[in-house]
């Protein structure tokens, strides 16, 4: 049956195959045209004939990407499979008393279906559509009973989406959390120019590519996690916004930013803010299902709090609570710590905190547009708060905002950190017209006054 099954596979898909068998978690993508889907679809096939009575599971995000991309692919590729596959269980039962088994999962909240339930392979296609709670969840049922397989998660995609920013964090930068093992994630890089199927058959495909806005290609063609299209603050950059630590000397003021949570995240930033107005972000602080005292104490902790300026805060900790008992800031205050009430206009929140991410064209040199200095930076011991920002996007319905997103059950992947720096830089005196956009006519004497107006801001005393 196995050698009527014929599998292909072009170099870096042996790669990314040979990796996977031994990995519990491999992730092959990066960039369009790789031949990603085609290896899900060879490697199921493979495992499945290999290992009798083993099971396993194809997702995409919504039906009619797994319809078009996999079911039918799939019987295009290896048309002997149709007569073994039951439509209405959307599965394939193979002569082995192996299954395939086909699904979608358009919200997250579906994933928990799938507890309780055991598959020896699980292959999630274009992943970063997914919030990395569905990846945990799934993992769950990544097992087997049987002694001649290892269970393994195989995992798609390009770079944007909501699972963008875990997916580049665990794959491409290795920045590990406790509990996460190293050794359990693979990441084998794929490019258009590795898949020669593709572009012997379309010539014009990479041409299509380079012809991509600047966002797009990047993400699509050179596989860059550093930007992607709909991401909020694109001109974030790990070599420019994120520094070593320093020691903080006494001509700097500090300031600090708290968003409050219990089920989700709490978010403490401390910040220091030199003579020319620049803005660091030096200490931060995040725990979740903690009590107000407790919080009080790991702010104390963290940084000598009668040495802060202020400490602005969501206007939520101002409200009190449903039977009447003290509110947040109030809480606060009994510990020693003054809350000031944060200006939280999230449009203009998201505005300030793209004003001071800036770096690119910032200045005139020889009468021409010259990259800068950003004037927000984040120490490398906050690098939570970088990935955060790094994946905020855009809200589809409101595109002047950026889109709300709630952490999950575990308290992981919501935008608190992001508030807590908008509530932060908004403190900032950076004056509106800062965001005014270049003339349309690049003259020399306007682009002049642009800059000299801009420099000008920068230098406004900031207390």
């Amino acid at each position: 049956m196995s050698s009527e099954l014929r599998i292909k596979l072009q170099p870096k898909q042996k790669e990314a195959l040979r990796v996977s068998l031994v990995t519990p978690v491999t992730f092959f993508g990066g960039a369009k045209g790789g031949g990603k889907s085609y290896l899900v679809r060879a490697r199921e096939v493979y495992r499945r004939l290999k290992y009798p009575k083993s099971k396993g599971l194809i997702v995409r995000k919504s039906y009619p990407e797994l319809l078009s991309n996999h079911i039918r692919k799939f019987f295009e590729e290896y048309p002997q499979v149709r007569e073994w596959y039951n439509k209405a269980e959307k599965t394939i039962y193979w002569p082995n008393s192996s299954t395939t088994e086909f699904s979608y999962l358009l919200n997250t909240d579906d994933v928990y279906t799938y507890q309780g339930r055991e598959y020896e392979d699980i292959s999630v296609d274009e992943v970063t559509q997914h919030e990395w709670e569905v990846i945990r969840v799934l993992r769950s049922s990544n097992r087997t009973t049987l002694t001649d397989i290892k269970p393994s998660m195989f995992l798609t995609g390009n770079p944007g989406g909501v699972g963008h920013s875990e997916v580049k964090r665990i794959f491409v930068d290795r920045d590990f959390r406790d509990g996460e093992n190293p050794q359990d994630f693979a990441f084998v890089q794929a490019f258009v120019r590795d898949n020669q199927a593709l572009t012997v058959a379309d010539p014009e495909y990479i041409k299509r590519l380079e012809d991509l806005p600047e966002l797009l290609r990047k993400a699509y063609l050179e596989g860059s996690w550093d930007i992607f299209m709909g991401q909020a603050f694109s001109e974030l950059s790990p070599e420019v916004h994120l520094i070593d630590p320093y020691e903080i000397s006494d001509s700097y003021r500090c300031f600090g930013a708290y968003d409050h949570g219990f089920n989700h995240p709490f978010s403490f930033g401390v910040f220091a803010v030199d003579y020319d107005g620049n803005v660091d972000l030096v200490r931060f602080v995040t725990s979740r299902l903690k009590r107000v005292d407790e919080i009080a104490l790991l702010l104390k902790d963290s940084f000598p709090i009668d040495k802060l300026e202020y400490i602005v805060a969501g206007t939520d900790c101002w409200t009190r609570q449903r039977d009447g008992g003290p509110s947040v800031q109030e809480q606060f205050f009994d510990h020693g710590i003054n809350l000031t009430k944060a200006k939280i206009d999230r449009v203009q929140g998201s505005h300030q905190v793209r004003s001071f991410l800036a770096w690119k064209g910032i200045r005139l040199v020889d009468d021409k547009l010259s990259d800068g200095e950003p004037k927000f930076r984040i120490f490398s011991s906050c690098k939570p708060v970088y990935y955060t920002l790094s994946r905020m996007i855009f809200d589809p319905s409101k595109p002047e905002d950026v889109l709300k997103v709630d952490a999950d059950s575990e308290g992981i992947g919501g935008d608190d950190d992001y508030d807590m720096v908008r509530y932060g830089l908004m403190s900032r005196p950076m004056a509106a017209e800062f965001m005014r956009q270049k003339p349309k006519k690049n003259t020399s004497d306007e682009l002049r006054e642009w800059i000299r107006r801009k420099e000008q801001l920068h230098k406004v005393e900031r207390w």
